[in-house]
């Protein structure tokens, strides 16, 4: 039997997906809120991190987890997430870094976009660059990494270093069901997006970043569809 064909397994996923997808819907409700749309995003979160464990539970990783602080290697690959998770980072660092990190921040963000934007996976993991929200080797917004950062745990930290070394040419052991459990609540909220009447936009997390942090009205309009984040 393989991992999908693990019936646990697909229950928990499909459960966790519908949720999401209905929290996700009401959220966007009319009339939309901001704060709705990012408490909503906060407990996708806690949502995924409950199903990880869930799906652990069922299949366990054969390895323990490797990844930790210091850890950096897979942070140099082009990350993508879906708009509320964006808002939610942006938030959080408005609400929880002075104006200096900021601004420190935004440079950091505008250099790494000016050689990042439009670029494809492949071009991403062949030039290397390191995610702007690292921070001494540590992720910086780690409370509110999107979903995508947290599909991704590895079982072997040698694999990963190989990884970055050939520029992700060769692959890392990963936990399956601990990227099927952060996908699932993924799904759930394009699927509430769809319902929402808003497209399914996948953003490049430091375009966005370079766009919202200097535009913090960024969120307003998007949820009044005035404008679209950067893909």
């Amino acid at each position: 039997m393989t991992v999908t064909d693990n019936p646990a397994l697909q229950d928990i996923l499909t459960r966790a997906t519908l949720a999401q997808q209905g929290e996700t819907a009401r959220a966007l409700k009319k009339p939309q809120s901001l704060k709705r749309v990012l408490r909503m995003a906060e407990r996708a979160l806690d949502r995924a991190e409950q199903t990880i464990a869930a799906v652990s539970e069922v299949l366990p990783p054969p390895a323990a987890i490797a990844c930790q602080a210091n850890c950096p290697y897979c942070c140099h690959i082009r990350l993508t997430a879906s708009p509320p998770e964006i808002l939610l980072v942006l938030n959080h660092i408005r609400e929880n870094w002075d104006e200096e990190a900021i601004l420190a921040l935004r440079h950091k963000v505008k250099n790494t976009d000016a050689f990042t934007r439009g670029k494809s996976d492949e071009e991403r993991a062949q030039m290397r660059l390191p995610c702007p929200l690292l921070k001494d080797g540590s992720c910086s917004i780690h409370s509110v990494r999107p979903l995508s950062c947290r599909a991704v745990v590895s079982v072997n930290v040698k694999a990963c270093k190989q990884a970055y070394s050939s520029r992700m040419e060769n692959g890392v052991p990963m936990h399956e069901p601990q990227h099927l459990a952060a996908n699932a609540i993924g799904y759930g909220i394009y699927a509430g997006l769809v319902d929402s009447g808003y497209g399914v936009e996948n953003i490049e997390i430091v375009a966005a970043l370079a766009d919202g942090l200097t535009n913090s009205d960024l969120g307003r309009k998007w949820l009044k569809k005035q404008i679209s984040l950067p893909s």
